[in-house]
């Protein structure tokens, strides 16, 4: 019989990526429930995947001790083999509740409060909820450092995204994609450099900029600002949110990927998601060189720069000189071991069913 496996969420199921993989490769395997908020958007259905949903209404408190409440009596009165939690606040009393039942903590990403003193915070928080726990998984190895956790008790549990298929749009032409939150990331600085770029070269080759994704109202006006400042209106589009699907074939259609972060303390041993997502669906990726992004990008896949515009230019420029040797199959192969089939089937499935042998 299959074993019983509890993933716990607050964030709506389907709209954690990593989450939703997890579930779509080990339900094969295990008899998974899923817990998270009902947060309004639309449910996205995985057969074979229970998922329970707890309202989200009231005030936040009101709201948050429903959720800690849901929780507790899920794993108090079932029976589930192994529970894998996100690494919510208070997540560490479910090491209270969860008797002889293997519970493991997931963190997936440190504070990247620009505020000192909340980043501090927010992370000794995390290092603190990470004592009652036995047995963690984590994003990086540059992650157990940076928040100081026991690494006896972690395992190596990697961000991905799946291979896209007919993707290959090929390298003549500048066709720039970003896609995710513009909070805390200075995008317009890339547009800044951009806009030097193509004024240099937009005789010579097709340029297009799209950008996907949403912030503070501050932040979405200085994108707007700026873009309409440098007379770019027709050539870089902002288009707000959309969700994955919605924007797939812009994923095909285009050759780069910016994944620009400031390069900062609390950025720099936080895996992009995106870096994935592009370099696997066969886009060179532009990113700033943080310690992880420095680990995933190389010569065949893509170009690192500096958080500043003028740096943002000179990647343009040296994909524009070397734009003939980027081959599709080779960017796709050279993060090949991080598709989400491999992660699960070779990493996570294993670890989990090592709690499980001799039960």
């Amino acid at each position: 019989m299959k074993k019983k496996l509890l993933l716990i969420s607050p964030g709506q199921f389907g709209y954690l990526t990593d989450y939703y993989y997890y579930c779509k490769y080990l339900k094969q395997d295990f008899s998974i429930t899923f817990l998270c908020f009902d947060e309004g958007l639309e449910k996205k259905v995985l057969p074979g995947v229970q998922i329970k949903y707890v309202p989200l209404k009231g005030n936040r408190f009101l709201r948050y001790l429903r959720w800690l409440k849901f929780v507790a009596k899920e794993v108090i009165y079932s029976d589930y083999h192994i529970i894998f939690t996100y690494s919510f606040k208070f997540c560490f009393l479910l090491t209270l509740l969860s008797g002889n039942k293997s519970l493991i903590m997931d963190i997936r990403t440190g504070s990247v409060k620009e505020n000192p003193l909340v980043n501090w915070f927010q992370n000794w928080l995390l290092r603190f909820e990470s004592y009652f726990f036995d047995h963690i998984t984590i994003i990086s190895s540059g992650l157990i450092k940076h928040l100081a956790i026991n690494p006896s008790k972690c395992h190596y549990l990697p961000l991905g995204a799946e291979i896209l298929q007919d993707s290959n749009s090929g390298y003549d032409s500048i066709k720039l994609l970003y896609v995710g939150t513009l909070n805390h990331r200075k995008l317009h600085e890339s547009v800044v450099g951009f806009s030097k770029f193509y004024k240099k070269y937009n005789a010579k080759i097709e340029c297009s900029y799209n950008i996907f994704g949403f912030g503070s109202f501050q932040e979405e006006e200085l994108l707007r600002q700026t873009i309409q400042d440098l007379n770019l209106s027709e050539i870089v589009k902002f288009h707000g949110r959309k969700n994955f699907d919605e924007i797939q074939d812009y994923y095909r259609e285009s050759n780069i990927g910016v994944c620009y972060i400031p390069i900062t303390p609390y950025f720099n041993f936080q895996p992009p998601t995106k870096t994935f997502e592009y370099i696997l669906a066969g886009m060179v990726c532009i990113g700033t060189a943080t310690y992880e992004n420095s680990n995933l990008i190389n010569e065949d896949n893509g170009i690192l720069c500096q958080d500043t515009s003028d740096s943002f230019y000179d990647a343009l420029e040296k994909y524009y000189q070397n734009r003939s040797n980027y081959n599709h199959d080779s960017i796709v192969n050279s993060l090949e071991n991080y598709t989400w089939n491999k992660i699960v089937n070779r990493n996570l499935r294993p670890y989990l069913n090592a709690f499980v042998s001799d039960a």
